[in-house]
């Protein structure tokens, strides 16, 4: 695990946070501005950006807590929201991953819920889709009917409550720059030219046009650079090569023409890797990451293009997987992939750097907006454990797949380390999918049952345990799944159900959010 030890501040247990400065104006800066100038309003928060920089303009995707954290913790009205970025809807993850069906990650319970009293079975649902996931619930039967919601009796569309977006960079960053505006967050724009350290940490950043802006706390989104934590303060980094072997992605598009518009995004295996699929009004995002051990550059160009024709210009980016040892040292803490970055097979990009603004709006709250020791220490272990259990489940995605086509998937197999999750695999391989008996361990991990489930499953991995499931049963599964499959088929496509969301004539369901911690 990573150490979560941190320095003493020359004997100082606390300091005042009067003034804070976000470095960056991606969507880590803006968001953490945002949760600062919303829920510690008495503290001053400016970011420092360049405009000249520019803004990548790629597709995210995002996890179930997107919705909580934007319009309940963040106040941001649905409507305007979804009038100004366009975000599409996105119900979960479908795996085209070596099997003869895909199979779906919902962000609904779809192997865990409690069955109606009319439906007689006794076991597991996964015990029935051993050779079959689809239609586990009904929102896998959507996703495999391309539709994004079901229509209630008066022909209006019911979105099950646990949904996500995929956003278009650009737009989503655009947007919460004026609505930071708003909020009286301010802005410097200029690129930061030298940072001057002290033994409290960051004493100042010099500018481009000629200032120093000095803060009691920094914030560091500077994105892959990490300027403050990993440059400044050479706080050393923690590979995750062992467990996750990719290390490159080749990134392209095209313009929508009569493509389906799919209500989730779509993970692909490829030789070398896994291709993603994120759909938008008017583009579609594809990109393609894979381990430069095993296949080179120009080879997975190669392959990217054979499996999508209608590919524009593409660029290659590198990227390591891992931490740094710790999130927050002395008065700078790092957020987005300042302090860590995973390749984005769980969209876990954005759910993370949310956490983490909300896990410090907290923890400064509670210690009267004062950085303590306890503090820093608090917030880096929830750093740690969040990290740590995000690098277990992508791996969980790797080793026990039942793929044969490269010695990519091999090397996955035999060397990949699951870390705490090879626990998890060990039972499922014992007594198959029924982790009842890991509650303990699953109500405290980011992803639950639910995930490893869908992972487990989904991949037909083989269990010892010997399970008749009786023909009543099957009867019974198959009749379930066949009211599901009717029940989607008449749906709402995304198109159809995104006119009506952005005209006011559709609501989104949205709880209440406590701690957005669970990117399941």
């Amino acid at each position: 695990m990573i150490s979560t030890a941190t320095d003493a501040l020359n004997g100082q247990s606390e300091l005042q946070v009067k003034r804070v400065v976000v470095l960056g104006g991606g969507s880590a800066g803006m968001l953490v501005a945002l949760a600062l100038a919303k829920h510690l309003p008495n503290v001053e928060t400016t970011v420092v950006r360049s405009t000249k920089l520019g803004v990548i303009g790629v597709g995210e995707g995002t996890i179930a807590s997107i919705g909580r954290f934007l319009h309940d913790y963040l106040g941001i009205d649905p409507l305007h929201f979804h009038q100004e970025v366009h975000p599409s809807i996105k119900l979960g993850i479908q795996f085209q991953w070596g099997s003869d069906k895909p199979f779906h990650y919902t962000f609904s319970n779809q192997f865990s819920a409690p069955l109606s009293p009319q439906v007689k079975l006794s076991l597991a649902r996964g015990y029935y889709c051993s050779s079959d996931a689809s239609y586990a619930d009904s929102t896998s039967a959507l996703m495999f009917h391309g539709k994004a919601a079901r229509l209630d009796d008066q022909g209006n569309p019911l979105l099950c409550p646990r949904y996500a977006y995929h956003l278009e960079n650009k737009r989503f960053v655009g947007f919460l720059e004026k609505h930071s505006d708003e909020l009286g967050v301010k802005k410097v724009d200029a690129i930061v030219e030298e940072v001057s350290v002290d033994e409290r940490g960051v004493k100042e950043l010099m500018l481009d046009n000629g200032e120093k802006v000095s803060a009691d706390l920094f914030v560091d989104c500077s994105g892959f650079r990490s300027a403050l934590l990993g440059e400044a303060l050479q706080e050393p980094f923690v590979s995750f090569k062992d467990a996750l072997l990719c290390d490159r992605a080749v990134v392209g598009g095209w313009q929508r023409t009569d493509d389906e518009y799919f209500a989730y995004t779509r993970a692909e295996a490829m030789d070398s890797g896994w291709c993603w699929q994120i759909e938008h009004d008017e583009i579609i995002n594809r990109g393609y990451v894979y381990a430069s051990d095993f296949i080179s550059d120009e080879q997975a160009e190669k392959e990217f293009r054979q499996r999508n024709p209608k590919l524009g210009e593409t660029r290659v980016v590198k990227f390591r997987s891992g931490v740094y040892r710790r999130a927050w040292v002395k008065n700078v803490v790092a957020i987005g992939n300042s302090y860590g970055f995973v390749e984005p097979l769980e969209a876990t990009a954005i759910g993370l750097i949310s956490s983490a603004a909300n896990e410090l709006v907290t923890v400064l709250k509670s210690g009267g907006d004062c950085i303590t020791d306890a503090s820093r220490d608090v917030f880096n272990k929830i750093q740690d454990v969040n990290w740590q259990q995000t690098r277990d489940f992508l791996a969980f995605h790797y080793k026990p797949n039942q793929l044969s086509q490269s010695p990519f998937w091999d090397a996955c197999r035999n060397d990949v380390d699951l870390g705490d999750a090879q626990e998890i695999l060990d039972y499922y391989q014992a007594v198959g999918p029924d982790l009842s008996a890991l509650q303990h361990r699953m109500k405290s991990d980011l992803f639950g049952t639910e995930g490893y489930l869908a992972m487990l499953v989904g991949q037909n991995v083989p269990y010892r345990r010997q399970v008749e499931v009786s023909d009543n049963e099957k009867m019974a599964w198959t009749k379930l799944r066949g009211r599901l499959a009717q029940f989607a088929d008449a749906g709402i496509g995304m198109s159809e159900y995104l006119s009506k969301l952005r005209q006011g004539q559709a609501s989104l369901p949205m709880p209440r959010m406590g701690m957005p911690t669970n990117p399941a």
